[in-house]
Protein backbone atom coordinates (compact mmCIF):
# COMPACT_ATOMS: atom_id res chain seq x y z
CA UNK A 1 0.00 0.00 0.00
CA UNK A 2 2.89 2.35 0.84
CA UNK A 3 4.47 1.63 -2.55
CA UNK A 4 1.22 2.57 -4.33
CA UNK A 5 0.97 5.86 -2.38
CA UNK A 6 4.62 6.69 -3.17
CA UNK A 7 4.06 5.99 -6.84
CA UNK A 8 1.00 8.26 -6.95
CA UNK A 9 2.90 11.04 -5.12
CA UNK A 10 5.85 10.90 -7.53
CA UNK A 11 3.50 10.86 -10.54
CA UNK A 12 1.65 13.91 -9.19
CA UNK A 13 4.87 15.85 -8.64
CA UNK A 14 6.32 15.05 -12.04
CA UNK A 15 3.18 15.63 -14.11
CA UNK A 16 3.63 19.46 -14.51
CA UNK A 17 7.30 18.96 -15.40
CA UNK A 18 6.50 16.36 -18.00
CA UNK A 19 3.85 18.64 -19.46
CA UNK A 20 6.36 21.48 -19.69
CA UNK A 21 8.85 19.21 -21.38
CA UNK A 22 6.26 18.31 -23.99
CA UNK A 23 5.58 21.96 -24.81
CA UNK A 24 7.40 23.30 -27.89
CA UNK A 25 10.33 25.68 -27.34
CA UNK A 26 10.25 29.24 -28.69
CA UNK A 27 12.55 28.17 -31.52
CA UNK A 28 10.29 25.23 -32.40
CA UNK A 29 7.28 27.56 -32.49
CA UNK A 30 9.24 30.02 -34.64
CA UNK A 31 10.33 27.23 -37.01
CA UNK A 32 6.77 25.94 -37.27
CA UNK A 33 5.46 29.39 -38.15
CA UNK A 34 8.24 29.93 -40.69
CA UNK A 35 7.56 26.61 -42.41
CA UNK A 36 9.54 26.01 -45.61
CA UNK A 37 10.91 29.58 -45.44
CA UNK A 38 12.89 28.92 -42.24
CA UNK A 39 16.18 29.20 -44.16
CA UNK A 40 15.11 32.66 -45.38
CA UNK A 41 14.39 33.95 -41.87
CA UNK A 42 17.79 32.76 -40.62
CA UNK A 43 19.44 35.59 -42.57
CA UNK A 44 21.06 38.75 -41.28
CA UNK A 45 18.79 41.27 -39.57
CA UNK A 46 17.95 44.21 -41.81
CA UNK A 47 19.68 47.55 -41.16
CA UNK A 48 17.73 49.92 -38.94
CA UNK A 49 18.32 53.60 -39.75
CA UNK A 50 18.43 54.96 -36.20
CA UNK A 51 18.32 58.66 -37.04
CA UNK A 52 15.79 61.11 -38.43
CA UNK A 53 15.56 61.53 -42.17
CA UNK A 54 13.21 62.72 -44.89
CA UNK A 55 11.87 60.51 -47.63
CA UNK A 56 12.19 56.75 -47.58
CA UNK A 57 14.95 54.29 -48.36
CA UNK A 58 12.40 51.80 -49.71
CA UNK A 59 12.00 51.27 -53.47
CA UNK A 60 8.46 52.67 -53.39
CA UNK A 61 6.83 52.72 -49.97
CA UNK A 62 7.46 51.23 -46.51
CA UNK A 63 4.61 48.75 -47.03
CA UNK A 64 5.67 45.10 -47.36
CA UNK A 65 3.78 43.15 -50.04
CA UNK A 66 3.37 39.48 -50.86
CA UNK A 67 5.90 38.05 -53.28
CA UNK A 68 8.15 35.12 -54.19
CA UNK A 69 11.93 34.74 -54.33
CA UNK A 70 14.37 32.33 -55.94
CA UNK A 71 17.07 32.09 -53.28
CA UNK A 72 20.03 29.74 -53.46
CA UNK A 73 18.32 27.98 -56.39
CA UNK A 74 15.14 27.32 -54.42
CA UNK A 75 11.81 29.11 -54.79
CA UNK A 76 10.05 30.47 -51.70
CA UNK A 77 6.49 31.70 -52.14
CA UNK A 78 4.12 33.94 -50.23
CA UNK A 79 6.70 36.08 -48.42
CA UNK A 80 6.31 39.66 -47.20
CA UNK A 81 8.88 41.59 -49.25
CA UNK A 82 10.25 45.06 -49.74
CA UNK A 83 13.43 46.59 -51.21
CA UNK A 84 16.00 48.78 -49.50
CA UNK A 85 16.91 50.95 -52.51
CA UNK A 86 19.82 52.54 -50.63
CA UNK A 87 21.63 49.27 -49.89
CA UNK A 88 20.10 47.39 -52.86
CA UNK A 89 18.83 44.62 -50.61
CA UNK A 90 15.62 42.62 -50.52
CA UNK A 91 14.02 42.55 -47.09
CA UNK A 92 11.71 39.81 -45.79
CA UNK A 93 9.40 40.38 -42.85
CA UNK A 94 8.44 37.44 -40.65
CA UNK A 95 4.62 37.17 -40.73
CA UNK A 96 4.24 36.52 -36.97
CA UNK A 97 6.96 38.70 -35.46
CA UNK A 98 8.71 42.05 -35.88
CA UNK A 99 11.80 40.43 -37.38
CA UNK A 100 12.94 41.77 -40.78
CA UNK A 101 15.75 39.97 -42.59
CA UNK A 102 18.00 41.26 -45.39
CA UNK A 103 18.66 38.59 -48.00
CA UNK A 104 22.15 38.03 -49.33
CA UNK A 105 21.92 39.42 -52.88
CA UNK A 106 24.62 37.04 -54.14
CA UNK A 107 22.24 34.11 -53.49
CA UNK A 108 19.17 35.91 -54.85
CA UNK A 109 18.49 35.17 -58.52
CA UNK A 110 15.07 36.71 -59.09
CA UNK A 111 11.92 37.67 -57.25
CA UNK A 112 8.56 39.32 -57.67
CA UNK A 113 6.57 41.67 -55.49
CA UNK A 114 2.96 41.48 -56.59
CA UNK A 115 2.95 41.71 -60.38
CA UNK A 116 6.37 43.36 -60.60
CA UNK A 117 9.32 41.15 -61.51
CA UNK A 118 12.94 41.75 -60.56
CA UNK A 119 16.38 40.28 -61.13
CA UNK A 120 19.59 40.67 -59.12
CA UNK A 121 22.94 41.06 -60.80
CA UNK A 122 26.15 43.06 -60.55
CA UNK A 123 25.34 43.86 -56.92
CA UNK A 124 22.11 45.64 -57.81
CA UNK A 125 18.36 45.12 -58.12
CA UNK A 126 16.57 45.70 -61.41
CA UNK A 127 12.87 45.71 -62.26
CA UNK A 128 11.93 44.02 -65.55
CA UNK A 129 9.96 46.45 -67.72
CA UNK A 130 10.21 44.51 -70.96
CA UNK A 131 11.33 40.90 -71.29
CA UNK A 132 12.78 39.70 -74.58
CA UNK A 133 16.02 39.14 -76.51
CA UNK A 134 16.85 42.64 -75.29
CA UNK A 135 15.43 43.13 -71.80
CA UNK A 136 14.61 46.60 -70.50
CA UNK A 137 15.41 47.07 -66.82
CA UNK A 138 14.91 49.87 -64.33
CA UNK A 139 17.06 50.43 -61.27
CA UNK A 140 15.90 52.74 -58.50
CA UNK A 141 18.44 53.99 -56.00
CA UNK A 142 17.89 56.19 -52.94
CA UNK A 143 21.24 57.33 -51.64
CA UNK A 144 21.62 58.99 -48.27
CA UNK A 145 22.39 62.72 -48.61
CA UNK A 146 22.51 65.82 -46.42
CA UNK A 147 21.37 69.32 -47.34
CA UNK A 148 20.77 72.14 -44.84
CA UNK A 149 18.62 73.92 -47.45
CA UNK A 150 16.51 70.86 -48.17
CA UNK A 151 13.02 71.34 -49.62
CA UNK A 152 10.34 68.75 -50.18
CA UNK A 153 9.59 67.52 -53.70
CA UNK A 154 12.12 68.02 -56.49
CA UNK A 155 15.06 68.34 -54.10
CA UNK A 156 14.69 64.73 -52.94
CA UNK A 157 13.14 63.49 -56.16
CA UNK A 158 9.64 62.80 -54.81
CA UNK A 159 7.09 64.21 -52.39
CA UNK A 160 7.29 63.12 -48.76
CA UNK A 161 3.95 63.65 -46.96
CA UNK A 162 5.79 63.47 -43.62
CA UNK A 163 8.54 65.94 -44.54
CA UNK A 164 10.29 67.52 -41.51
CA UNK A 165 11.69 71.04 -41.99
CA UNK A 166 14.57 70.78 -39.50
CA UNK A 167 15.86 67.40 -40.66
CA UNK A 168 18.63 67.62 -43.26
CA UNK A 169 19.32 63.96 -44.02
CA UNK A 170 17.28 62.44 -46.83
CA UNK A 171 17.25 59.61 -49.36
CA UNK A 172 17.76 61.01 -52.84
CA UNK A 173 15.74 59.29 -55.58
CA UNK A 174 17.33 58.26 -58.86
CA UNK A 175 15.95 56.05 -61.62
CA UNK A 176 18.03 54.61 -64.45
CA UNK A 177 17.16 52.40 -67.41
CA UNK A 178 19.34 49.59 -68.72
CA UNK A 179 19.19 47.16 -71.60
CA UNK A 180 20.35 43.62 -71.00
CA UNK A 181 21.63 41.92 -74.15
CA UNK A 182 23.90 38.89 -74.37
CA UNK A 183 24.37 39.08 -70.58
CA UNK A 184 25.73 42.63 -70.84
CA UNK A 185 24.09 45.62 -69.12
CA UNK A 186 24.04 48.89 -71.09
CA UNK A 187 22.85 52.17 -69.59
CA UNK A 188 20.30 53.91 -71.83
CA UNK A 189 19.68 57.61 -71.24
CA UNK A 190 18.58 58.98 -74.60
CA UNK A 191 17.10 58.03 -77.96
CA UNK A 192 20.44 57.31 -79.65
CA UNK A 193 21.30 54.72 -76.98
CA UNK A 194 18.31 52.64 -78.09
CA UNK A 195 18.93 53.22 -81.80
CA UNK A 196 22.53 52.07 -81.41
CA UNK A 197 21.21 48.64 -80.41
CA UNK A 198 19.85 48.30 -83.95
CA UNK A 199 22.49 49.96 -86.17
CA UNK A 200 21.05 48.50 -89.40
CA UNK A 201 17.46 49.54 -88.69
CA UNK A 202 17.61 53.10 -87.39
CA UNK A 203 15.60 54.51 -90.30
CA UNK A 204 12.75 51.99 -89.88
CA UNK A 205 12.59 52.65 -86.15
CA UNK A 206 12.41 56.42 -86.64
CA UNK A 207 9.56 55.94 -89.11
CA UNK A 208 7.74 53.70 -86.63
CA UNK A 209 8.19 56.27 -83.85
CA UNK A 210 6.74 59.07 -85.99
CA UNK A 211 3.69 56.98 -86.87
CA UNK A 212 2.97 55.98 -83.27
CA UNK A 213 3.54 59.48 -81.86
CA UNK A 214 5.59 58.11 -78.99
CA UNK A 215 8.12 60.70 -77.82
CA UNK A 216 11.43 59.84 -76.12
CA UNK A 217 11.40 63.29 -74.54
CA UNK A 218 7.92 63.07 -73.03
CA UNK A 219 8.14 59.46 -71.84
CA UNK A 220 11.48 57.77 -72.42
CA UNK A 221 10.44 54.56 -70.69
CA UNK A 222 7.40 54.14 -72.94
CA UNK A 223 9.55 54.93 -75.97
CA UNK A 224 12.03 52.18 -75.06
CA UNK A 225 9.30 49.58 -74.52
CA UNK A 226 7.58 50.44 -77.82
CA UNK A 227 10.80 50.37 -79.83
CA UNK A 228 12.01 47.07 -78.35
CA UNK A 229 8.62 45.47 -78.99
CA UNK A 230 8.59 46.73 -82.57
CA UNK A 231 12.15 45.56 -83.22
CA UNK A 232 11.48 42.06 -81.86
CA UNK A 233 8.37 41.62 -84.01
CA UNK A 234 9.90 43.14 -87.18
CA UNK A 235 13.62 42.34 -87.31
CA UNK A 236 14.35 38.64 -87.15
Amino acid sequence: MKRIRLFLLVSLLLSPLSGALCQPTLYEEYAQEAGDALMIYRGRKAIHYAFQFNGTFYWESPQFLIGDVVYNNKKYEGLLLNIDANLQQVQVKHPFSAITVALNTSYLTSFNIGEKRFICRDGGIFEILHDGPITLLRQITKKLNRDIHLRNGDAIGYYDPNFKENVFYYFKFNSALYCLKDNTLTLVKREKDILNLFPDHKKEIKTFVRKTSVSPRRNFEEYCIKVLGYAESTFK
